[in-house]
This record gives structure tokens, sequence and C-alpha cells, in this order.
């Protein structure tokens, strides 16, 4: 998949916030893959102009999300 971390940011609580800039086209695959992990993180577009997610990282999960992006980022699920 083609996006990239642009931001992190840890919250108050702990939990880590990842700004990423996804292509509208992939936007939403990446939103069903993260709805399959609930709990993990919750997610918005922030600015519905822009082709930018803001994920919320829950503490438990940071290490597995972090996991699971790297995969999700090497991964071309489209044949060419």
């Amino acid at each position: 998949m083609k996006f990239s971390v642009v931001n992190k940011e840890i919250l108050l609580d702990g939990t880590e916030r990842l700004m990423l800039t996804v292509p509208r086209e992939e936007l939403v695959y990446l939103g069903y893959i993260l709805e399959s992990f609930e709990g993990w993180c919750n997610y918005t577009t922030p600015n519905k102009s822009e082709s930018l997610l803001q994920v919320d990282v829950a503490p438990d999960y940071r290490d597995d999300f972090i996991k699971l992006i790297n995969i999700l980022q090497n991964w071309n699920y489209k044949e060419e």
C-alpha cells in the first residue's frame, strides 16, 4: 500500500497519534483493514479535502500496530 507516516506524537494518556498520507484510492482499503483490528486504534480523516488519516493507537497495541503498518506498506494488493 502507498501510505507514509508524516507525523507522530504521544498524547497525555500514552496514546500514539500518527498522521498518515494515504492516496484516496487506498483510503477505504486501509480503513477496512484497521476496522478489523478493533480496539488497537481509532482513526479519522480530520480534513475531508485532504488525503490524510489520523490514527490514535492504544498504548497496549503500539508494537503490534507498528508491525502491521510496516507489513501493509510493503504489501502490493494490486496485480499490475
